[in-house]
């Protein structure tokens, strides 16, 4: 009786409706020509099926979103980025991001200069900077949001 009782105490945990929340940094290079995209390694290109991505991640309990994009962009390219130089773009919604699961992305943006040196973690095998007009095909985000996210942050440093 009792193995019956968990088994369906499991059931009822696989089938849990859930909430999450992603930050992710969109990082231009000082005149906008480029971002800085990172490939996933062999596992997260299998699991989420893109291989280029922006920085970010989860964000943890408790933690603030800017705080979460300061601590996954030193856990992801090693890099201390400037708090004051952070603008959120836009909060995105995904109702059903994967079975079960409703998420919302924070998407930030940031400026950094080209020659900042990076140093990736195990997450991803390789970065690059792509010419915001030679982007890659496979990429979490679309080429039409990345240009609405470049528009956007040029607002947002007032670059015209």
């Amino acid at each position: 009786m009792k193995e019956k009782k968990k088994s369906s105490q499991k059931e009822e945990v696989k089938d849990e409706k859930k909430f999450g929340v992603g930050i992710l940094v969109c990082i231009f290079n000082p005149d906008f020509s480029k971002i800085l995209l990172i490939k996933r390694n062999k596992e997260k290109r299998e699991k989420y099926g893109f291989d280029w991505g922006n920085v970010g991640g989860k964000l943890e309990f408790g933690e603030l979103s800017k705080d979460g994009i300061l601590r996954e962009a030193l856990e992801e390219i090693g890099v201390k980025i400037n708090k004051s130089r952070l603008k959120l773009t836009f909060v995105k919604e995904f109702p059903n991001f994967f079975k079960n699961f409703h998420g919302f992305q924070w998407v930030y943006s940031t400026i950094l200069p080209e020659n900042t040196k990076i140093k990736i973690n195990k997450e991803s095998d390789e970065y690059s900077w792509f010419d915001i007009n030679n982007l890659p095909k496979s990429m979490l985000d679309s080429k039409e949001d990345i240009t609405e996210i470049l528009n956007k942050t040029k607002k947002m440093f007032k670059v015209k």
